[in-house]
């Protein structure tokens, strides 16, 4: 596939790693591609562990994996919220069933798991969660990047050079025809990597007279 042609998803939730987030986006637009930061509700405001906002280009439930050709999962601890929503899931999984390069790197592992796609597959991560992975049937290898068919596993930031050469190599042998985006996208502004002030995560109730909570974000002034 010609990269110029190439759609990928960069899932977006509070918490990511800056580099993990970034270096991604900007690398596979350098590169031509298009790319697409989706979270929860687009304009959304995430918050990486440091406080380095992304905004949501996109909405999970305004898009379709049909419309992306690879998806991306940064780590930090933006997995324990992406595994908890079943259509981030579903999302990873249908790329995943149709062989499509589903890359994911340091606590990503997280989400794969959850999305039931390690069993039996050579498969990384950050080595604090290689128990979940190996849980979740994955054949863990303490090697910066593995790629076993369409499923590009990294371990750490230091490692994002050859996470990303993966990942273009992946798109470039792809038999996907690429191409067009649902107008939600092609008329997304692109979230910018420029920012005058840190992000700061809150939490509110889950719902009225809730015990659960879920942290949002408020961009910095």
């Amino acid at each position: 596939m010609e990269l110029q042609k190439a759609r990928v998803a960069v899932l977006a939730e509070n918490l990511y790693q800056e580099l993990e987030l970034w270096y991604p986006v900007l690398r596979l637009r350098e590169a031509g591609v298009r790319v697409t930061i989706v979270g929860a509700r687009a304009g959304e405001v995430y918050a990486s562990k440091l406080g380095y906002p992304a905004v949501a280009e996109v909405g999970i439930a305004d898009v379709s994996p049909d419309d992306f050709d690879a998806v991306i999962v940064p780590g930090g601890f933006s997995p324990e919220y992406l595994r908890r929503e079943p259509s981030f899931v579903e999302f990873v999984r249908a790329l995943n069933d149709r062989a499509a390069p589903v890359a994911a790197i340091c606590h990503a592992g997280w989400l794969l798991a959850t999305a039931d796609i390690v069993k039996g597959r050579a498969v990384t991560s950050v080595p604090v969660i290689k128990d979940d992975v190996i849980h979740a049937g994955g054949d863990w290898r303490n090697e910066a990047v593995v790629v076993d068919g369409n499923l590009i596993t990294s371990q750490l930031p230091n490692d994002l050079p050859q996470f990303l050469a993966r990942i273009l190599d992946a798109l470039a042998g792809s038999d996907a025809k690429g191409g067009d985006v649902p107008a939600v996208v092609r008329d997304a502004t692109p979230s910018s990597a420029v920012y005058r002030a840190a992000a700061v995560v809150k939490n509110r109730a889950a719902g009225p007279g809730s015990a659960n909570y879920r942290a949002y974000a408020v961009a910095g002034e």
